[in-house]
C-alpha cells in the first residue's frame, strides 16, 4: 500500500500537468500536511478544505474591503473545482474536484 505522502505527490503532480498548482495554495498544502501525518482522516481534510473555499468565496464576494492591504488570496478556488475526468483509484486521498 502507498504512503499517504506518496499518494498526495502523485495527485499534486497530476493536477500540475494539467496546468493547476494547487501545490501553490497554503491552505490546501497544511490539510495535506495534516492528512499525511495521520492527524485528520481524508473526510475531515474535506471538510474543512469545503469550509475554506466558502470562505474564500464570500470574502471575495462581499462589499466590504477585506483585504485592505491590496493583497488577494494566492489560488482561485474556481480553479480548483474542475471536474474530474478519471475516477480516483487511491484510497483516503480524495482529488479537490470532489471536494
Amino acid at each position: 500500500m502507498d504512503s499517504r505522502r506518496d499518494i498526495a505527490e502523485r495527485v499534486i503532480a497530476r493536477w500540475k500537468a494539467r496546468g493547476i498548482r494547487i501545490d501553490e495554495d497554503p491552505g490546501f498544502m497544511e490539510l495535506v500536511a495534516l492528512w499525511t501525518a495521520g492527524t485528520i482522516e481524508s473526510d475531515e481534510m474535506r471538510r474543512r478544505y469545503a469550509a475554506l473555499l466558502r470562505e474564500r468565496s464570500l470574502s471575495r464576494s462581499s462589499p466590504l474591503d477585506l483585504h485592505p492591504s491590496g493583497e488577494e488570496p494566492d489560488v482561485d478556488h474556481q480553479s480548483i473545482a474542475i471536474p474530474d475526468d478519471e475516477p480516483d483509484e487511491r484510497e483516503g486521498f480524495v482529488q479537490p474536484a470532489q471536494w
